[in-house]
């Protein structure tokens, strides 16, 4: 059996046949994501050890300060956005959104195999490259947008 034989069935697996797929992925997805979370306590307990203080026990003290992690995610996700007010605004919010999808849009156009491709286009390449060559330009926009010299220079 070739490569490409095995990338075309994985992909036939994957994206046709979910109810194989399922019961599979999404057990391991949350194993991955419970490992992330417990990997961040401990992170945070051990740094709180050696810098010989209390670690994450502020939230639920019998728990062992787990549900610390949920208590910044809500804090993160309730915060108010800073925006300065010598800034310029579409810029200061737009440049990083569009800096991220030249990073992630290209993903889409480029073919997995030969059968299985995001978005079928002959001139699917030649996007790619042009996206790329965008991140530069936001990434001038982002400095032009904070109205800072330092962050215009690079």
């Amino acid at each position: 059996m070739q490569v490409s034989e095995i990338i075309s069935w994985l992909i036939n697996l994957l994206f046709y046949k979910p109810e194989v797929f399922c019961p599979i992925f999404y057990p391991g997805l949350v194993t991955i994501l419970a490992l992330l979370l417990f990997i961040i306590w401990l992170e945070r307990k051990i740094a709180a050890k050696v810098q010989l203080r209390y670690g994450p026990l502020y939230v639920t003290r019998k728990a062992g300060g787990i549900l610390q992690l949920l208590a910044d995610l809500l804090r993160y996700m309730f915060q108010e956005p800073i925006i300065p007010k010598t800034v310029d605004k579409i810029a200061f919010i737009a440049g990083p959104v569009l800096l991220f999808a030249t990073a992630y849009v290209p993903a889409a156009l480029l073919p997995a195999t030969a059968e299985f491709t995001g978005l079928r286009s002959e001139l699917s390449l030649l996007a790619v490259l042009a996206l790329l060559t965008l991140a530069p330009i936001f990434d001038i926009i982002i400095g032009w947008g904070s109205n800072n010299k330092f962050s215009l220079i690079g």
